[in-house]
């Protein structure tokens, strides 16, 4: 391990944390006494889509740029003339089920990582469902997750049969499989040389072959996938030292923990106690519900995951997750493919009265719920103009942004996105405003959910929010409009890694639980909700109302006939095909009649 004799600088001991995500990798330097991140180098990632529906990252460039980050975050702290010896351990975060399947002899991918959201398995999906009769929650009572495209197990699945090589490479031994976190943790390690082939407990949730309740990987759980097991990683907890960076400027730092990104957040947010939400809003979005030690088996579309286990001896926490698959990239896409004005969304940023413009004193009301300090509210007829009307009319429009199927509380992969309510007087403004309702009655799908799987428990009434759409105000506070909860938004905008951080110190005895929320929990920003419920309700009614249609898009084949009055057959055929029909109800009332009289007569 580094040291220097067991002299710190003036910040005292440091932990690093190294993030993959979906968009970016960054590594950020924290001191461990305030959570004061000291420096930070990021990266953008460039996820390739050679086909409709594909998502994939090349593993070597993955590595290469994580690299470069953490190296270059270690040469920022000499630039601040600050020991990188200081730092005592390093964790890892990372965008959870995207696939890594690499050669463990000569450390080369044996093809591209599959992403979280491609949608290149549905055949697969389709396929199991078909051997289970259509029951899509059919492995949820053992690994918690229902048969869906995003989960690892089924891209593994797609690799054996579509990539030539990789049975090979599983018949003889050679292949190793894992998540990001493995991946990354298997080349600091040493890779070929000395690498270690670990995850912790919550990716591993994430790939439908790990047993919830016993936290190893179900032989029956490969059999059905007929994955053999002689590929996966060991399962570890999030808190414990894995093993030792094996070259670089950190050469000798033990490597503490490892989280996926969204029970990272959970932990950065300080939302350990049974009952505590969180809702990280990135390019997906997703609910975290805190169900301590107690593992329920919803009914309403949530899953069961583990939340985290700190430390190898530890109890495991477990949580209920709604997963939804859009959020950021459905404003990305209006934004980049339909070329929508990006001045009138960065303007809706700087005021919550943008999407729903009531007057001034609406505007002050909805400040007055805000801590935060943001840019100047807009005048108010330059609000009404950006939200494409006035009279607060948003014109109607609703947006299902289901690009990839629908998740949480449906799991329909064959749902498509679709847009309602379009007039040639909608503006870019409206369809905006319209993506960030979406969002926020996708929220509401999923607290309804966790209502009704868990009656006996206390309703939720805060939820606590983080992740890059999270720093728009406008935002959040609608999503407290249309929930009707408290929300809390953290003073930072990486809790994840701030999650990743302690449970890297309390591996390493740095940190307590108590010293770190006494010392190292940001500030937050208050949101209360400005709607009555009949407000909420009536526009939840017509998101339904939508949500319905895109979920029976895929409804129809090709193959069903489509009648149309009018197709060229006389008009009275339909009067005429309905004589039968009224000859045999007139003549069973006559039946019936003289049936009375020929009862009444035989008693007289």
């Amino acid at each position: 391990m580094n040291g220097n004799g067991g002299h710190r600088s003036k910040f005292g001991s440091l932990i690093g944390v190294l993030y993959v995500g979906h968009t970016s990798c960054k590594c950020l330097i924290y001191a461990t006494r305030n959570a004061e991140v000291l420096t930070c180098h990021e990266s953008s990632l460039e996820p390739l889509s050679p086909q409709t529906g594909w998502v994939e990252f090349e593993p070597l460039a993955l590595w290469a740029t994580a690299r470069v980050c953490l190296e270059t975050a270690v040469q920022n702290l000499i630039i601040l003339d600050i020991n990188p010896h200081d730092i005592v351990a390093v964790g890892v975060c990372n965008q959870r089920e995207t696939t890594v399947l690499w050669d463990r002899t000569t450390g080369k991918p044996l093809c591209n990582a599959i992403g979280w959201c491609d949608t290149r398995t549905s055949s697969v999906v389709g396929s199991i469902l078909q051997r289970v009769r259509g029951k899509k929650h059919y492995l949820k009572s053992v690994c918690g997750l229902t048969v869906s495209n995003c989960f690892s197990a089924v891209k593994l699945r797609w690799m054996m049969e579509h990539v030539d090589g990789v049975q090979r490479a599983m018949d003889e031994g050679r292949a190793a499989f894992g998540t990001l976190d493995s991946w990354i943790i298997w080349m600091l390690t040493g890779g070929v040389e000395a690498g270690i082939h670990v995850t912790d407990v919550t990716n591993a949730s994430r790939t439908m072959l790990m047993n919830l309740e016993r936290r190893v990987w179900d032989e029956r759980l490969c059999r059905f996938f007929r994955i053999p097991s002689n590929i996966l990683p060991e399962i570890r907890s999030c808190s414990e030292v894995y093993g030792y960076i094996n070259e670089g400027p950190l050469s000798g730092t033990p490597i503490a923990s490892c989280l996926g990104d969204q029970q990272a957040a959970l932990l950065g947010q300080m939302c350990l106690g049974a009952g505590q939400a969180n809702c990280t809003i990135d390019e997906g979005m997703f609910v975290l519900f805190n169900t301590a030690r107690e593992i329920i088996d919803s009914d309403h579309g949530l899953l069961s995951t583990v939340a985290f286990q700190l430390g190898p001896r530890a109890d495991p926490h477990y949580a209920l997750e709604g997963a939804i698959a859009h959020a950021g990239s459905s404003i990305g896409w209006l934004k980049r493919t339909l070329a929508l004005d990006p001045i009138a969304s960065d303007a809706m940023n700087s005021s919550a009265s943008a999407l729903f413009p009531d007057g001034p004193a609406n505007t002050q009301l909805m400040a007055s719920f805000c801590s935060a300090v943001s840019s100047p509210v807009p005048p108010y007829g330059e609000t009404k103009a950006l939200a494409g009307g006035g009279g607060g009319q948003r014109g109607g429009v609703v947006f299902v942004p289901a690009f990839s199927g629908y998740y949480t509380p449906y799991w329909r992969y064959k749902a498509r996105g679709m847009m309602f309510g379009i007039t040639l007087q909608t503006t870019p403004q409206q369809i905006l405003a319209a993506a960030h309702e979406a969002i926020c009655h996708q929220v509401r799908e999923v607290l309804e959910s966790l209502a009704k799987d868990c009656p006996t428990w206390p309703r939720l009434t805060k939820l606590t929010v983080g992740g890059d759409l999270s720093e728009q105000r406008a935002l959040v506070q609608l999503l407290s409009d249309l929930n009707g909860v408290l929300v809390e938004r953290p003073q930072t905008s990486t809790p994840a890694c701030l999650g990743a951080m302690l449970a890297a110190g309390l591996a390493t005895e740095i940190l307590s639980i108590d010293q770190f929320r006494q010392n190292c929990v940001p500030p937050i920003d208050l949101f209360s909700t400005a709607f009555n419920s009949s407000q909420r309700d009536m526009k939840f009614r017509r998101w339904k109302m939508a949500v319905d249609r895109c979920l029976n898009f895929d409804s129809v084949s090709d193959s069903d006939p489509v009648k149309l009055i009018g197709d060229g057959r006389d008009p009275d055929s339909y009067v005429r095909c309905s004589i039968p029909g009224s000859v045999f109800i007139v003549s069973s009332f006559v039946l019936i009649v003289a049936a009375q009289l020929m009862k009444q007569h035989g008693f007289a």
